[in-house]
């Protein structure tokens, strides 16, 4: 802790806290380490709030934003998350600079964690004309679905803009009157990402079920499908969207972090350490390596906790 190493601090105060557990120790110590484990992820929460500000003020939004999100992660004190709200509020424009993954919770075009957001939500700039505003949103998207949406028309693009801005029913009804005009897959992935946002998820499936049997090929329909069945905890459902996804290598790293996280949250644990260690060496190294740390450390394993912050993380200060 005095030489600021707060994550290997946080290491040896779990395997202290650990070692609590196997023996009969006074709660007083237990006590110790829990304040003290507090306190290096407080730390480290306040030293990924500095590196926000720094990454910000060279323009690399996109690495600012990864702090902030660490943040939330790391520490409950209710000053530091309400000073890293406060930041992604502010910071919240996309770095188009950086062609960096999508997320699995985030992706961009897809359905949120919670069903009430989507990471294609933009701040809204009213001073865009229309067309220009679409254009800024739809750069998000993949790049086989980038071209496609481009050609939709002024129509599409005001029902696509309401949707980005939570304007639900606004979206709905501009999609049904441009319909006939659109292909059928997007036209179904869209209503159905927008029924998802209104918790209405049941139809919801039915729609990008419809999307991805119009066209195979549509990996946000895809993705999507194997979100909504996963965040309704339809698990076997969503792992035979994730192979079918893999084995057309549609979004397959994406497929593998979700396939990774279903294996986690079901507590099959030694299979998630597995798919995670396989991606790190893909693009999605950082991310998986962030979840690697957690479980790891979770399951005892402290030391491959430790290597692997130290080989992916240390940089951004986990």
């Amino acid at each position: 802790m005095e030489s600021d190493s707060f994550f290997e601090a946080r290491t040896c105060y779990e395997d202290g806290m650990h070692l609590c557990s196997e023996k009969d120790v006074d709660e007083d110590m237990k006590s110790v380490f829990s304040g003290r484990i507090d306190t290096a992820n407080l730390k480290l929460a306040e030293r990924n709030i500095h590196e926000a500000e720094f990454s910000y003020s060279r323009g690399d939004v996109t690495k600012a934003i990864e702090h902030l999100e660490l943040v939330k992660t790391l520490s409950h004190d209710p000053d530091v998350r309400e000073k890293a709200d406060r930041l992604l509020s502010v910071y919240s424009v996309p770095d188009d600079d950086h062609d960096e993954p999508v997320a699995v919770s985030s992706c961009a075009s897809c359905a949120g964690s919670s069903g009430g957001g989507c990471g294609d939500s933009a701040p809204s700039d009213d001073s865009l004309p229309l067309l220009e505003y679409y254009e800024l949103l739809i750069q998000q998207l993949p790049v086989d679905q980038y071209q496609r949406y481009a050609e939709l028309g002024e129509d599409f693009a005001s029902a696509y803009l309401a949707a980005s801005r939570d304007h639900h029913l606004e979206a709905l009804s501009g999609y049904e009157k441009c319909s006939a005009l659109l292909p059928g897959d997007i036209f179904w992935y869209e209503t159905g990402k927008v029924l998802h946002r209104l918790g209405r998820d049941s139809e919801s499936e039915q729609h990008l079920r419809r999307a991805v049997q119009l066209n195979g090929t549509n990996s946000l329909a895809w993705f999507n499908l194997a979100l909504v069945l996963r965040e309704n905890n339809q698990f076997q459902d969503a792992m035979s969207t994730i192979e079918s996804m893999i084995s057309m290598q549609i979004l397959p790293e994406q497929a593998l972090m979700l396939r990774a996280d279903i294996f986690e949250v079901t507590g099959n644990h030694e299979a998630a350490i597995n798919q995670y260690v396989d991606l790190l060496q893909t693009p999605y190294a950082h991310a998986a390596a962030e979840k690697l740390v957690v479980i790891l450390a979770e399951n005892g394993r402290h030391s491959d906790a430790a290597v692997i912050y130290t080989k992916y993380l240390k940089k951004s200060c986990h």
